[in-house]
């Protein structure tokens, strides 16, 4: 029989694997269409292997606590499954094409992101260390705040 901490261990391993394989697929996603002859195609494959590299680096390398506070003051959506499940959404319907192979790997991440905004609203599983905020959320939040809004210090 398996014990709580080992379950929501399996989680987060899970959701590290998951994490890791959406880049790869983005990655292959960007590959291709940086490949095709088409200019918007091109820059799709840019913006998706910069997506990529993202989402991969902070599931392989982790972040320094300073990073980590920069990427969540302008990039807080990626701290949560909703937020990260809307962002692959959002990164599969860009990778869809022309293309079956662009489809097929578009509908893939759009899958997962779908999966994680379900998960987000039916259950709270644990998360990995890559999608733990820097700041606590229900306490005395430091919310991110929009880029045009700079630093509120005076």
């Amino acid at each position: 029989m398996t014990s709580v901490k080992e379950l929501s261990l399996n989680s987060a391993s899970a959701f590290k694997c998951a994490n890791v394989i959406v880049g790869a697929i983005m990655m292959i996603g960007a590959v291709y269409a940086v490949t095709l002859e088409s200019f918007s195609s091109m820059i799709i494959g840019v913006y998706t292997a910069v997506f990529a590299t993202i989402v991969i680096g902070m599931e392989l390398y982790p972040l320094q606590s300073k990073h980590k506070k920069f990427l969540f003051r302008y990039a807080g959506f990626l701290y949560s499954l909703a937020g990260r499940g809307v962002f692959y959404i959002l990164v599969g319907l860009l990778m869809g094409g022309y293309f079956s192979v662009q489809i097929v790997l578009g509908v893939v991440v759009a899958v997962v992101g779908l999966a994680y905004v379900v998960l987000q609203i039916v259950d709270d599983p644990e998360l990995p260390p890559s999608m733990i905020p820097p700041y606590r959320i229900h306490d005395d939040a430091v919310e991110s705040l929009p880029i045009f809004h700079g630093s509120q210090e005076a």
